[in-house]
């Protein structure tokens, strides 16, 4: 690809200091990565709207990861566990009056809490690691835990192709 002793980053690792820390690494490789591609993305990229927005959401997403805010509020501590026969979410809820208002829906791959405390408009989606299938799924709320259980889909219908000889 390059000519022997003609690469680009070669005067680049010259350069890097002996006895860095991997903290002090990380953080001059993303200096030299950024000051790099500053420079060579052409106009085109460095005007366009999505680009820009790209940055800005990467950006956002730098400072809720520093901060913790921004994030959509957790009602509840869920776990997902995947078993060879079921999918099963458990939902810490310490508070048993809010067991009657709960509304619980799923879809194949993903399951929706709504209706708590009377709170129409709330509503947590639970993304399921496989398919699973309406028939079957249970939900029992037992020691502070709502635990909903729903067994995976695991037909999956195969059908024939016919292969036409055109010669």
């Amino acid at each position: 690809m390059f000519p022997f002793g003609k690469s680009p980053f070669k005067g680049m690792m010259e350069n890097i200091p002996k006895g860095m820390a991997s903290k002090d690494m990380n953080k001059y490789i993303q200096q030299m990565i950024s000051s790099t591609m500053s420079h060579s993305f052409p106009d085109f990229m460095q005007g366009n709207e999505f680009f820009k927005q790209a940055q800005d959401m990467m950006k956002e997403q730098q400072d809720m990861g520093a901060e913790g805010h921004g994030q959509k509020p957790r009602r509840f501590d869920s776990n997902v566990i995947n078993t060879l026969d079921e999918c099963i979410v458990q939902l810490k809820i310490p508070n048993r009056d809010i067991v009657s208002s709960i509304k619980v829906y799923h879809t194949p791959y993903v399951c929706t809490i709504e209706g708590i405390d009377g709170e129409e408009s709330f509503k947590e989606e639970i993304q399921l690691p496989c398919s699973v299938r309406k028939k079957g799924t249970r939900a029992i709320y037992r020691s502070g835990v709502l635990e909903i259980r729903m067994p995976k889909h695991v037909n999956i219908p195969m059908s024939q192709i016919d292969v036409h000889d055109l010669d």
